[in-house]
């Protein structure tokens, strides 16, 4: 088995931010748990070690398994460190800022039979990487970028790819030999691996996918490995689903997008959401943590903690909020939101209303500007409305407050009282209509003038 050393100690002067550089985010999470979640998934990797500073140690979960580096003496010191607290006697080191290191990479250095590796990739832009020289795939030298001394150095095409393997105690005993005489003043874990180079012989391994190994030292860089990262993922839910425009999709990479559904311009898919086969969603939709049903319709539409069953239409302009349930073949339309509601089969909200804390039934038709006024002031108060209720336009229901099965409001009434089934529920003032009130109106603006 190995441990995994995890080299995060950085605070990312570059980044010109009060959060520490692996905390900033890439897509949902910060950059450090991308690496953490990969190794844990890796076969033969039981421990992972993040070695990192105070500052950060305490932004991480308090069951992380964390080494502390008090003073910013470098990689090589942090490698010392990792391995130090290691359980096992191989161990894998990876720089935290490179947070797309496949799973398959880990697993090819895990599985290597040689027990000194080094990482290496082609990449087709000039790079910040340090330029690894070797012959006949044993490492001879590892050049950092701020101590290459001439421009032969920075046109060598490989570079570090920053994912290492070593034996515990080659960390332990080669550390002390160590100096910091460089640009930095730092322990390079470079000049490790090339002390172990000289002495004992490291083997490199080349990797034909340069994206995974791209660094995060600016925003900039964070965009553009976001972008590699986003890729990734639209990729996979191409596999079965058609995204028309993917430039302007996100889709989170714990979203599944059923067969054959379609995934129009600026939608945004996070959390842990499931759409089902034969939906058409977007555009200008976000959907987090929603599961979402077969054949449903949702476009210029937010939807969070939702669940809707098959055949359900949702917008323009709707707002789905926690705690929602639209059961099959539900119709929700344009300015509607609705908040802690369970919704019956076929029933249609269609129009500027605002539904919370509710059950409503099957076959329900409920009217423009329909508002329940589910709040006191202190509780949040419950609506039932029935099997094929009508809601007449404008009407307000002040819970708690019940509609039984068949009834009827008037448009432009206050609800306030329960509606039995067949009754119709009037809650509005008389109209007097005052006959001549214009013409006396106009006449005494006049004599003002």
């Amino acid at each position: 088995m190995h441990s995994a050393i995890v080299l995060g100690g950085g605070v990312g002067k570059r980044f010109n931010s009060k959060v520490p550089k692996i905390m900033h985010r890439l897509g949902e999470k910060p950059i450090i748990y991308h690496l953490w979640d990969t190794l844990q998934a890796v076969e033969g990797v039981d421990e992972v070690i993040l070695v990192t500073s105070p500052q950060i140690a305490e932004l991480l979960p308090k069951d992380a398994n964390v080494v502390v580096q008090e003073e910013p003496l470098g990689t090589a010191h942090a490698a010392f460190l990792g391995a130090s607290a290691a359980k096992n006697d191989n161990v894998i080191i990876v720089n935290a800022d490179i947070p797309l290191v496949r799973r398959e990479t880990f697993s090819a250095m895990v599985e290597s039979s040689y027990s000194r590796l080094v990482a290496v990739a082609r990449f087709p832009f000039e790079s910040d990487f340090g330029r690894v020289r070797f012959v006949d795939g044993l490492l001879r030298q590892i050049v950092e970028l701020s101590d290459m001394r001439d421009q032969r150095e920075k046109e060598i095409p490989f570079v570090n790819a920053g994912v290492y393997k070593a034996r515990k105690e080659d960390i332990i005993d080669s550390f002390p030999l160590l100096n910091r005489s460089n640009a930095k003043n730092e322990y390079y874990i470079t000049d490790l691996f090339n002390l172990l180079a000289e002495h004992k012989g490291v083997h490199v391994i080349l990797f034909e996918d340069w994206s995974q190994f791209m660094g995060i030292n600016t925003r900039q860089d964070l965009a553009k490995v976001l972008h590699v990262y986003k890729e990734r993922l639209l990729e996979r839910a191409m596999e079965q689903a058609t995204i028309i425009d993917p430039g302007s999709t996100y889709v989170g990479e714990n979203v599944k997008v059923g067969k054959d559904s379609i995934i129009l311009p600026n939608t945004t898919l996070l959390g842990f959401t499931e759409i089902g086969e034969d939906c058409v969603i977007g555009p200008n939709v976000e959907i987090r943590d929603c599961v979402i049903g077969d054949k449903c319709q949702i476009r210029f539409s937010v939807l969070e903690e939702a669940t809707l069953e098959d055949s359900v239409v949702v917008g323009p302009f709707a707002r789905i909020r926690p705690g929602t349930y639209l059961k099959h073949g539900v119709k929700i339309g344009n300015f509607v939101e609705i908040k802690k509601t369970v919704v019956g089969n076929r029933t249609k909200i269609n129009h500027l209303s605002y539904v919370g804390d509710a059950q409503v039934g099957e076959d329900t038709n409920i009217g423009a500007g329909t508002i329940t006024c589910n709040y006191d002031g202190y509780d949040k108060n419950p609506t039932i409305i029935g099997d094929r209720v009508f809601i007449g336009s404008d009407t307000i229901l002040v819970a708690p407050v019940k509609l039984e099965d068949d009834s009827f409001t008037a448009a432009g009434s206050v609800i306030t009282e329960n509606v039995p089934k067949y009754a119709l529920g009037i809650g509005r003032a008389l109209q007097v209509n005052k006959e001549g009130w214009v013409l006396k109106y106009r006449k005494k603006k006049e004599m003002n003038q």
